[in-house]
Parts: structure tokens; sequence; C-alpha cells
């Protein structure tokens, strides 16, 4: 009867170690299964982090090619023109395990928001300055209504003048913007970008969205547009200069006519066949504004590298036409700085 019990308890415990031994088997099973992926994850994550990395040592790559092409520009014409090396508007270029593609734009091709806050009011109130009343033709241009064209120019003055003093018919300071929801104070100075005109009293996302392709926020005081890298599609920045005595058509025409390599002088482009017939007054003004050369342009180019992707938006600048330097480097894509209409 003892061996029988004997045999029996031997049994129990062989059957409880076959237990914990297919315990720990499975634990261990699950603990390997564990760090295998844990591996494969830190693997494939350092593998897109040294993608990313050579995508951004490649976007300085590009922007450095960019540089160059404008440094070569300057060197071999008298003029920046739409002929020439840097005036690329969507290249690719082949890479090891990618590729770049973008292009390159002069931003003196645009109306320069920027170039409102250096206006100095006149005497008379009702009397808009110049350049402001080019602003409001641009608005109009794109079918805004007049008098919110009236408020949306007098305010972006306003907003970027250095002082806190309503100097126009229509604009608005700091007293208005502190009644919004939330509040906040006009900057008194330069955007940094031409989302932030969305921030000025009487713009709407509506409006930003038809005048984004006519404008530019520079980080210059002045404005002169540069008739050699105008597109023709952009031909309603010269009516608003030249308005009322300028049709876009006309505009269009001399756009589409123009010399291959651009005009030499500004007196050429205003002896041109429409130009020439617009008022001698309005011609003397807009000529302040004019210009065969640029010294801002801006490079926006995506890279890929695998399945990571940087996308650098550069601003270039020469202050003496040999040496071309970045001022400016934003990393991302435009959603960000978008305004959602769904919210308005």
């Amino acid at each position: 009867m003892r061996k029988v019990g004997v045999i029996s308890h031997f049994k129990k415990n062989k059957g409880v170690a076959l237990i914990v031994v297919l315990l720990l088997l499975a634990i261990m099973t699950t603990i390997a299964a564990q760090m295998s992926e844990r591996l494969f994850l830190q693997f494939h994550r350092a593998q897109n982090q040294l993608n990313h990395q050579q995508a951004y040592w490649y976007s300085i790559g590009v922007e450095a090619l960019a540089k160059t092409g404008i440094e070569e520009a300057y060197k071999d014409g008298k003029n920046i023109n739409l002929s020439q090396a840097w005036a690329t508007e969507e290249t690719t270029y082949p890479l090891d395990y990618g590729e770049a593609y973008g292009g390159v734009k002069d931003k003196q091709a645009c109306f320069n928001l920027n170039a409102l806050s250096s206006i100095e009011a006149s005497n008379d109130p009702s009397k808009r300055p110049f350049l402001v009343g080019v602003w409001k033709n641009l608005l109009e241009s794109v079918e805004v209504d007049n008098y919110l064209a009236e408020t949306i120019a007098d305010s972006t003055w306003e907003y970027l003048d250095p002082d806190d003093v309503v100097r126009s018919m229509t604009g608005v300071e700091d007293n208005t913007y502190q009644s919004f929801k939330p509040a906040y104070l006009a900057p008194n100075g330069w955007m940094g970008d031409v989302s932030e005109l969305r921030a000025v009293n009487g713009v709407t996302a509506e409006v930003v969205e038809k005048v984004s392709p006519l404008i530019c926020a520079i980080p210059s005081g002045n404005w002169y547009l540069n008739v050699n890298t105008l597109a023709p599609e952009n031909a309603k920045i010269l009516v608003a200069l030249f308005s009322p005595n300028l049709s876009e058509g006309d505009a269009r025409s001399v756009l589409e006519d123009r010399p291959f390599d651009g005009w030499d002088s500004v007196d050429d482009f205003l002896a041109e066949g429409p130009i020439s017939r617009v008022e001698e007054k309005v011609r003397k003004q807009a000529k302040d504004y004019l210009s065969v050369d640029s010294q801002f342009f801006e490079l926006d180019a995506q890279v890929l590298v695998e399945d990571s992707r940087v996308r650098v938006r550069s601003l270039l600048h020469s202050s003496d036409k040999k040496v071309v330097n970045v001022i400016r480097r934003q990393y991302g894509g435009m959603s960000e700085r978008t305004s959602d209409n769904t919210v308005e």
C-alpha cells in the first residue's frame, strides 16, 4: 500500500512539473516575441530617422543649388528674368533612394504687404495714400466688395504701421482687435507670412484664398515689382497699379509679349503700347514701384528618401547682387497655416 501511495504522489508531482515547464515556455515565448517586435520597431525607427536626416541634408543641398543659380544670374545678366537658370517651376532631380522636386519663385513678382508699414499719412485723412489705393484696387480685382476692400486696405495699413493711432477713414487699431474673441493687438510691424493677413479686420478665409496668389510678405518696407518675372495670370497687379487706365486684357498682352530675356529698364517697359497710353500722372506714380531686378526669392522644394519626406521653403536674399543668403527657412506644409473655413 505504501508503494502505491508513493507512485501516486510521484505522478502528481510530475504533472505539476510539466505544467510549470509549459508555463515557463509560454512566458519565454511571449518575452521572445515582444523582444523581437521591439527590435523590429527600433530598427525601423532608426531607419526612418536616418532617412529623414538624409532628406534634411538633401534639402540643404537643393537650397545651395538654388543659391548658385541666382548668383549665376547676377553675374551673367543686367536684369532678373524668367529665361535664367534659377527660374524653374517644377523640376525633379533623382537622388539615391529618392528624389527632390520643387522650384524657385521671384518674391518681387507679387504685392508686398509689408510695404504698407512705411507709408505716412497725408494731412487730408480722406485722401488715401497711393500704395494703400493699389492694395484696395487689388482686392476689388478679385471680386471683393468695394466697401469691404476699403476697410481691409485701410485696416491692413493701420495693422502694420508703427503706431496705434487711426489715420484712415475706415481702418481700425487696437481698440477694435481688443474687442474680438480671443482679443489681440495689432503687431505694428511686418508680417512674417501672408497667412497673418487673416488677422486683419474684415479679412475672411474667402478673401485670403482669392488674393493669396497675388500677395507676399517679404521682410522689407519697400515694394518693387519686377515686371520681367510677373506672370501673365497675375496681371491684376499691374491693373491695380495703373488703375483706372489699364485693362486686364492689355496688361496680360504686355506680359505675354515680353522679350525673351525681359526688359532692360523700367523705361523700356513703360514705352510698351498699352502702358505708354496710361495717363502720365499715373505712370509717374507707378514708376516708383517698378523694377527689372530682384533681391528676394523663395525656394519651395520637397525631398523624398524612401518613405521620409521633407518640405522646405527658404527665403533667399541678396543685398549686393553677388552673394545670396538664406534669411528664413520653414519646414513642413501649408495646412498648419491655412484657415479652416468650416469654423466661420
